[in-house]
């Protein structure tokens, strides 16, 4: 009878442990999500800017310097967009890396439960 306990406890954990990386998974995405959700709007406004400079420039320098302005911009925000996007990575990295050693302990305490378990009943 105890090893079907320890059984649906087992059971319990691995419903838990699918559950958090659900719910890890799902942040991840969203944060992901919303990144390029920014990026999308910030090209759109950049692809605007620069149709709007093509039709209002008053001389060939003053559109090169305008497009070499909204160049260095585009530069800056994608190595801002690459940062965060790595730093999100990196934490999300580390939530696995807690989750999976969180699963190897438990797993053991288990291991060591059911073989408490067995060798009570073989005695």
């Amino acid at each position: 009878m105890q090893v079907i306990e320890i059984i649906e406890k087992s059971n319990e954990t691995v419903l838990e442990a699918v559950r958090k990386i659900t719910e890890l998974n799902l942040r991840t995405f969203d944060k992901l999500f919303q990144q390029q959700s920014e990026m999308a709007a910030f090209y759109m406004d950049a692809s605007a800017r620069g149709m709007e400079l093509m039709t209002k420039a008053k001389g060939y320098q003053y559109l090169m310097a305008g497009q070499t302005t909204l160049a260095r911009e585009l530069g800056e925000r994608n190595m801002a967009a690459v940062r965060t996007g790595m730093t999100d990575v990196y934490a999300t990295s580390s939530e696995y890396s807690n989750l999976i050693q969180e699963g190897i302990k438990l797993a053991q305490e288990q291991v060591t439960q059911v073989s408490g378990a067995a060798m009570k009943a073989a005695a």
